[in-house]
């Protein structure tokens, strides 16, 4: 592992591979990570995901060989009577999101670090995306999304083996009512808010360079 936590309100260090979703203050986590210097020579060219890109990510080892599906590298086009306003198609994600990034950068984390089972809060992209890596890495999910979330949406969480429970009331409330199971069961939060290695997928400036 060559990252660790460092909490955003008090400073405080903590290893990665905590299974902790916050500081004990109640802070959220960053990743405290520094990539080298950008280097084409070190792009995997024989690899078509976002892994190629590893050396300049924060992951562990080459767990994530057993989790990716192929995210990233989706086309770039031109916009039609917009000369130079290029277009990324994500749609073309094995989930049909970007979130597949983050998905992936996290349930590799997760596999590496030994979790068995996940929760999640979502609407519903981000549930489908993790819920379809969690199942291929063979890590059981639980995804909780609000009363309006599309029933085609919770079909196709439901699709990966995920258990999807339909919580009443807001987004927030669903939220709330996800936090509480994480806080008296003890399960990993895979939260695309929450957990600094989903940014990491979707986030990384080295991964800008994306073709």
């Amino acid at each position: 592992m060559n990252a660790g936590y460092v909490c955003t309100s008090c400073g405080a260090a903590c290893a990665a591979d905590t299974h902790e979703p916050k500081c004990r203050c109640g802070g959220l986590f960053e990743l405290d990570f520094t990539p080298p210097a950008w280097d084409p020579a070190r792009i995997d060219r024989s690899e078509w995901s976002i892994f190629r890109y590893r050396d300049f990510m924060a992951v562990d080892g080459d767990v994530w060989r057993s989790v990716t599906m192929g995210e990233g590298m989706t086309p770039v086009i031109e916009m039609d009577g917009r000369n130079g306003v290029l277009l990324k198609m994500d749609y073309a994600m094995p989930t049909l999101s970007f979130k597949d990034r983050g998905a992936a950068t996290l349930v590799s984390h997760m596999l590496a670090i030994g979790v068995r089972t996940c929760v999640q809060d979502s609407s519903g992209n981000a549930g489908n995306s993790v819920a379809a890596y969690a199942a291929r890495a063979g890590i059981a999910c639980e995804i909780y999304v609000p009363e309006d979330t599309s029933p085609k949406k919770i079909t196709m969480i439901e699709s990966h083996g995920a258990k999807v429970h339909v919580v009443p009331g807001t987004r927030d409330h669903c939220a709330d009512v996800c936090r509480a199971q994480v806080a008296e069961r003890g399960a990993y939060y895979a939260n695309h808010v929450y957990n600094p290695y989903f940014y990491e997928g979707v986030n990384n400036p080295c991964l800008k360079a994306e073709a």
